[in-house]
């Protein structure tokens, strides 16, 4: 049986996705560096402390840990290595990031279909970090995962392609960094089919990101998180990290629970 604490409910460990911290880029996708500070500041004055990849075995071996909030990083934006890096070193936190290998190679734009419209209305802010990056950023901060090659609808692929995509990448990181242990899907979007392809391809824990349809079980291969966006402060921000707000939030009725919040 799974540990219960990778549901994303308990008061011991705390999920969340971000993507960009900068002054503009896709609304819901970009935090101002001034909240995301705030945004810090908060996880601490409510004694939750940051997790990586220790704290994550921790929790599959069943071992205790102190109230922890996991941050991740979808997309390897190059504002996380300018802006998100300092701030994680000034505060003595850590966080995951998830990057696609080919895009990392030249720091080329993040520009996969879905998102053309943005790169092109943001093409300063929706551009890959590199190596020489990326190897900065795992000295002290950031543990470095895969994202895929090609940010694709992973439960829409052949078994063949689907293993290409989860294989390729992770091998990809390795050969640079030394280690890849964790992947993030593409859009959240995860099957059992996929998660076994992930665990054959050896990763040890993959997040999926339930923004629509909720999330009831979990695994270290499908750790379900909640994403933060410009609107996540204050009140709004303490009731979505607490155990009850990530219940709500990843309900299978989280539509409408949505729908509540937004009116309220």
């Amino acid at each position: 049986m799974h540990d219960r604490r990778l549901r994303n409910r308990s008061g011991a460990a705390t999920f969340l996705c971000y993507h960009s911290v900068a002054p503009a880029g896709p609304r819901f996708l970009t935090v101002p560096a001034p909240l995301f500070e705030r945004q810090l500041a908060a996880f601490r004055d409510r004694g939750m402390r940051t997790g990586g990849l220790g704290e994550l075995s921790s929790i599959a071996a069943g071992l205790r840990i102190e109230p922890t909030v996991f941050l991740t990083f979808d997309d390897g934006f190059r504002d996380n290595y300018e802006t998100v890096l300092p701030l994680l070193r000034e505060h003595g936190m850590r966080a995951f990031v998830f990057v696609l290998p080919p895009l990392v190679d030249g720091g080329a734009p993040l520009a996969w279909p879905e998102v053309a419209a943005n790169a092109a209305r943001h093409p300063d802010s929706m551009r890959s970090v590199t190596w020489p990056m990326l190897e900065e950023m795992r000295e002290d901060a950031f543990e470095v995962g895969s994202h895929t090659l090609t940010h694709p609808h992973l439960p829409q692929l052949d078994g063949e392609e689907l293993r290409h995509e989860l294989w390729e990448s992770r091998a990809r990181i390795k050969a640079r960094l030394g280690s890849c242990d964790t992947l993030a899907y593409p859009f959240g979007h995860w099957t059992p089919e996929v998660e076994l392809a992930a665990a054959e391809c050896g990763y040890r824990f993959a997040f999926t990101l339930p923004t629509t349809s909720g999330q009831s079980s979990a695994g270290p291969l499908s750790i379900p998180r909640l994403n933060v966006d410009y609107r996540d402060e204050g009140r709004r921000l303490a009731v979505k990290v607490s155990p009850a707000g990530r219940r709500a939030h990843l309900s299978v009725a989280v539509r409408a629970v949505r729908h509540l919040v937004g009116r309220g």
